[in-house]
């Protein structure tokens, strides 16, 4: 952004050898070789038309010299004219004044591109503006991987349906429609039984991942045009129904969907079991969903493959079974533990450290991921104490092993996503160094792709902060979203953890191998640490030895670990025997 107007350009060479001939050309040649769209318009023409243009305009938007120069600077707006920018540029030219602001233009073709325009003013030698010059950066790419990121904060990115915050927001509509028109309406959900993992990593084994994407397909055809279908978390859909007989249709719809994806729940524990509640447009649409979750929990354990609630018992369902629960009651009680998963350096087959994850011993689930721990949380008040209480309790096992074993491994902490967002995150962390007496580099935090791309600014500043007292940044299943590289040329990161669906068909596939290649060798070019995770077998191991990757984790070297069995680990350390 241009922060100022320009100042005369006799004050911007260092001595007065040139006279103003040359100096025009050296401008000239200066403004044709920038790569970014340049104009100057004439502040004394009504409709400020253009008087230059650089090359870079003109690959920009397609227009040559002669189509440009001599009309209104507005051209490339064409009808397109309710902006909230345009007000801003006015206004700023009204008072003389620099701004930057971001435009919808339109190429010589009728293409659409993201303008991002700075302009300031020339002043004469009496001060007065004559002339604007504009820099134009296209920023199309970025606005597009920008929707991409607010696409993926509402949507699955495998099936493409509705989150959890989005399907409420729909069944708040349907419940309104209800309202509205007197045609009732019922939620069912659909529970798969938990997913299988195969080495306990957040990322569902490959079987369940496959038949996950088949049953997402299937149910996606099944339901009707004026219907709406969820994916709400990894084993649970959403459905809403809107029928003047629903609660027959609820029925009818329950057994069809238990016969439309029997066949295909292998990686899922349990078998489907469906809960229905009806729509009362007075209960509010997240006591709907908790109490339909609720109804297909109890369906499990009654060996039912649905069960319906009534509706006057929907408001005392959410009660029995809470969903944001007391989690200091739940730490008191031990139900929230630790697993770390060893780390294996590729280049000397040497213990690197561990993976530090989070369990939850859930009172009628068993012991859930940190991934299905997040569904809980998510809409909890006390998300920073459990946050907290897991930097605590990884920060005094380190302390303990470093006494104890002389350990010097590194502490991979797989954090929730919401403490990257806490305001007290920084302090949390410096009070932890200073607590337990931790060598900074001896931690390396995650920093989970979706924290990036939905906040970037504050994440930003937290990982300039971490890396400021010293502990190593991670950046998490790198690969799963959308980042760009010049996010990761700025990012002062110490690791990539590679997203395990790219080492899922190592060694045979030749796009895995392709991308694995190319992304070692740009972490080698940035001088960050390649950590591949989801390392099942020894042909996998090998090709990323032999491709060069610093680290793995996976069942070819050990499986996540009691605080005991990893304890023996560290102390005794072998290299693999393949």
């Amino acid at each position: 952004m241009i922060a100022r107007p320009m100042v005369p350009i006799t004050d911007q060479f260092a001595t007065d050898d040139l006279g103003l001939a040359d100096r025009s050309r050296f401008w000239l040649a200066a403004l044709e070789a920038t790569g970014q769209g340049v104009a100057i318009a004439d502040a004394n023409h009504p409709d400020l038309i253009l008087t230059y243009v650089n090359s870079a305009f003109k690959k920009l938007t397609g227009y040559n010299a002669a189509e440009a120069l001599g009309k209104s600077c507005r051209f490339l707006q064409g009808s397109d004219r309710a902006q909230p920018g345009i007000a801003t540029l006015r206004q700023a030219i009204q008072d003389g004044k620099s701004c930057e602001v971001v435009l919808r233009n339109y190429r010589k073709d009728g293409s659409l591109f993201w303008n991002q325009l700075a302009i300031a003013p020339i002043t004469d030698n009496q001060g007065k503006v004559s002339h604007y010059v504009a820099l134009q950066r296209d920023i199309t790419a970025f606005k597009e991987q920008e929707r991409a990121i607010q696409r993926q904060g509402i949507y699955d990115d495998h099936s493409g349906l509705p989150k959890r915050q989005l399907f409420l927001d729909r069944l708040n509509q349907a419940l309104a429609w209800s309202q509205f028109s007197g045609v009732p309406s019922a939620l069912l959900l659909v529970d798969l039984g938990n997913p299988t993992h195969l080495d306990g990593s957040p990322v569902l084994s490959p079987e369940a991942e496959e038949n996950l994407e088949v049953i997402a397909n299937r149910l996606q055809a099944y339901v009707r045009p004026h219907e709406t279908l969820a994916h709400l978390s990894h084993h649970q859909f959403g459905l809403i129904l809107l029928d003047p007989d629903v609660q027959l249709r609820a029925e009818e719809r329950a057994h069809g969907i238990q016969t439309l994806i029997g066949d295909r729940l292998e990686g899922f524990e349990g078998g489907v079991h469906i809960g229905i509640v009806p729509c009362t447009t007075d209960t509010p649409a997240t006591v709907l969903l908790q109490a339909a979750e609720a109804a297909a929990l109890t369906a499990r354990s009654q060996q039912q493959s649905h069960l319906s609630l009534e509706a006057s018992t929907v408001t005392a369902v959410p009660e029995q079974q809470p969903r944001d629960r007391d989690w200091q009651q739940a730490i008191d009680a031990g139900e929230l533990t630790l697993a770390l998963q060893p780390q294996m350096g590729l280049r000397n087959r040497q213990l690197r450290g561990f993976e530090v994850q989070l369990r939850w011993q859930h009172p009628e689930r068993g012991i859930l991921l940190a991934s299905q721990l997040l569904e809980y949380l998510e809409e909890s008040r006390q998300r920073e104490l459990v946050g907290r209480w897991l930097l605590d309790q990884a920060g005094q096992l380190l302390s303990q092993w470093r006494s104890s074993s002389q350990f010097t491994g590194l502490f991979s902490l797989s954090l929730l996503p919401q403490q990257w967002q806490s305001p007290t995150f920084i302090n949390d962390l410096r009070s932890l160094l200073e607590t337990y007496q931790l060598p900074p580099e001896q931690l390396e935090l995650d920093l989970p792709a979706q924290s990036l791309t939905e906040s970037a600014t504050e994440s930003w500043d937290w990982v300039y902060a971490v890396r400021d007292l010293g502990i190593g940044v991670s950046l998490a299943d790198f690969g799963s979203r959308s980042i760009g590289l010049y996010d990761l040329r700025s990012l002062p990161l110490t690791t990539l953890k590679l997203e395990r669906r790219f080492v899922r068909g190592l060694p045979d596939d030749g796009n895995d191998r392709a991308i694995v290649r190319g992304v070692v060798a740009m972490s080698q070019a940035l001088k960050v640490r390649i950590v591949a995770r989801g390392v099942d077998t020894v042909d996998q191991a090998k090709f990323l030895a032999r491709a060069e990757c610093d680290a793995m984790q996976g069942l070819a070297y050990s499986a996540p670990l009691t605080i005991e069995e990893a304890l023996q680990v560290a102390r005794s350390p072998q290299a693999p025997a393949w």
